[in-house]
């Protein structure tokens, strides 16, 4: 397998602050990777080193097989990243931005008009074209950020928080036109806090903690992970018996029970997609008028997995 990253001790510090800590990390080419994990956790010096925007205090990487210390220019004709914070000068007009991106790539007219018309409009920023940078919202503000990678795709594309800001129609927009770009072969990594937006976009997830990479894995299996962490609401038609109870605490996988009424039980499980159809055999008899499944949500990953928390006696 190749690997478009591939991370040797990376580590910078600020000070005595550790923002990255000898971190070593792989990312398969042609694949989404999306680095989840709070502020302060290093998501973003990640996406500045691999970028070369910044320089690492130990350690090094390769990306696409150059050195980001020894062979920045190399990296930098391969790589293009979409900034948390979107750039742009005041006065700059979304035409003229996208135009200077597609010249930086050597994307000569009238090509280039071209380009920029089709991106423009598939990112639903035509009607603003003319508009100031000053005067776009937050939300086309961000999609014109986004968008600068898509006038000449690059090797690896990377986004920091691609929908902050972003309203729910855009969210999709976006998702749909990285899975695009994915498509087309180019690697991508995003960092995100959002794990709806992970679970639509990534082929692998990186927990990040404290500069470091935690653990590696599909979204799927980070929810196995947690222990008790589906809840299934069982809605009954008569009150609940202490002995449909003591049915569903024996049912490998339950972990807890909660009385929310007397026809309503809450009940935490490991792996609901395994426990939910031995439930339903062992309830044959008891009317079940409703069943509602709710998956761990990013907090709870990260606290089962980053922060454990220790066991109540």
């Amino acid at each position: 397998m190749s690997f478009a990253v591939e991370t040797y001790d990376l580590t910078k510090r600020y000070g005595n602050f550790r923002a990255l800590d000898r971190l070593n990390i792989k990312i398969e080419t042609s694949r989404i990777r999306v680095l989840l994990g709070p502020n302060g956790s290093g998501k973003t010096t990640f996406l500045h080193l691999i970028s070369t925007v910044l320089r690492p205090s130990e350690g090094t990487a390769s990306v696409l097989g150059y050195d980001i210390v020894r062979q920045q220019l190399q990296v930098r004709r391969l790589v293009a990243i979409a900034f948390q914070d979107p750039r742009g000068f005041w006065r700059h007009k979304p035409k003229h931005i996208l135009s200077f991106h597609a010249s930086m790539y050597g994307v000569r007219e009238p090509e280039r008009s071209k380009i920029v018309e089709r991106t423009l409009k598939e990112f639903e920023l035509w009607d603003s074209k003319d508009k100031k940078f000053m005067d776009l919202s937050g939300g086309q503000a961000k999609r014109l950020e986004v968008a600068k990678l898509f006038v000449s795709p690059p090797r690896l594309a990377l986004l920091d928080e691609p929908t902050a800001m972003v309203d729910l129609d855009g969210k999709r927009l976006v998702w749909d036109k990285i899975k695009e770009l994915s498509e087309r072969g180019s690697t991508i990594i995003v960092a995100t806090n959002e794990v709806r937006e992970a679970e639509y976009l990534a082929d692998k997830i990186t927990i990040f903690s404290s500069g470091k990479d935690v653990v590696t894995d599909t979204l799927s299996n980070l929810k196995d992970s947690v222990r008790g962490g589906d809840v299934v609401d069982l809605e009954f038609a008569e009150p609940a018996t202490s002995f449909v109870v003591e049915i569903i605490r024996t049912i490998p996988g339950t972990v807890g029970i909660i009385e929310v009424d007397p026809r309503h039980l809450r009940v935490s499980v490991t792996r609901s997609e395994d426990w939910l159809p031995i439930a339903v055999k062992h309830l044959q008899g008891v009317r079940i008028q409703s069943i509602h499944i709710t998956e761990p949500s990013l907090d709870d990953i990260f606290m089962t997995i980053v922060k454990p928390r220790k066991s109540v006696a």
